[in-house]
């Protein structure tokens, strides 16, 4: 299944969704605008997660873990032999995502919601290697949520059944088993959003 953009995977998603949950947890940036259809569709409030992947320097549409609001990183052990990085830049890659993570909590939630006893719904608009969304789980569990869905329009097998480890299930839409997988390949457009076109989104649900 090819979507037209986010807002349309988000639209067949909420269609679908086969747990029940309190909060729809996104993911910014693209995870904004396919949450945010979830949660229109099923009257839920929207809690943006503060969490991002870490970029491979020569190839930043890939990552190699990922950094939480709360400092926490999570990185891909077994892809790390692979990329030769030293300690030091890691930690240097690290910091400079996590300095934008803060930005993007402090510009993107517009109110706090209290997750203690919450089933959530984290959303994202693909998942590649999986340890964004685990950095997001861990990240609702320390808020107390009760249970905690993984939920994605796309995503490779292998991280599907990572995610498994992580959290209290996972749904999604298009799951790939062999090949190459790039989230962007699953959508017609698959351009970058800005921070006003992720407000904006966001207002819809939170006016």
């Amino acid at each position: 299944m090819i979507f037209k953009d986010r807002t349309h995977a988000g639209k067949i998603l909420a269609e679908q969704i086969p747990f029940k949950f309190d909060v729809v947890a996104v993911i910014p940036r693209g995870g904004v605008l396919v949450g945010v259809e979830i949660a229109k569709k099923h009257k839920k409030p929207v809690y943006v997660v503060g969490v991002r992947k870490i970029p491979i320097p020569w190839e930043p549409e890939a990552g190699f873990g990922a950094v939480a609001e709360d400092g926490s990183i999570y990185l891909n052990e077994e892809m790390l032999p692979h990329l030769n990085l030293p300690e030091d830049m890691i930690a240097e890659l690290a910091e400079k995502v996590r300095k934008e993570v803060e930005r993007r909590v402090r510009f993107y939630r517009i109110k706090e919601i209290d997750l203690n006893g919450k089933d959530v719904l984290l959303v994202d608009d693909g998942f590649a290697t999986g340890y964004t969304a685990i950095a997001g789980i861990m990240m609702l569990r320390k808020k107390c949520a009760k249970r905690v869905y993984a939920v994605a329009p796309c995503a490779p097998l292998d991280t599907v059944l990572l995610l498994r480890k992580y959290a209290d299930d996972v749904f999604v839409l298009n799951i790939q088993k062999f090949g190459a997988f790039a989230v962007a390949s699953y959508y017609q457009d698959f351009r970058d959003l800005s921070d006003e076109e992720v407000l904006k989104a966001l207002k819809e649900v939170d006016p």
